[in-house]
């Protein structure tokens, strides 16, 4: 499977369960509020911003989860938001 990456860059007052909804309707070109998924659907939103609200340098906190046929990857407070093009199906292959 091929993918397209996107990065999304965070506002200081975003919330982060904000930064992705937004983050993978702009990858996948729709409104936000035309995404056939809801974020609370994979992920506690809640939960997400408390994990990522502060930025330390001394804790790590990486997330990784689907949603929409996308792969969304936090990693510190950064939203990466992999597009996965579905893989094409290969033609039967005729006997000569």
């Amino acid at each position: 499977m091929t993918g397209t990456k996107h990065v999304h860059s965070t506002a200081p007052a975003e919330p982060l369960s904000e930064a992705v909804v937004y983050a993978v309707a702009a990858a996948k070109g729709v409104d936000p509020l035309d995404l056939d998924e809801r974020l609370y659907d994979h992920v506690n939103p809640e939960a997400l911003d408390e994990l990522f609200r502060e930025p330390d340098s001394e804790r790590h906190a990486a997330l990784t989860f689907s949603m929409a046929g996308c792969r969304i990857e936090i990693e510190n407070g950064e939203v990466v938001v992999v597009v996965t093009e579905p893989e094409e199906p290969s033609a039967p292959e005729v006997p000569a």
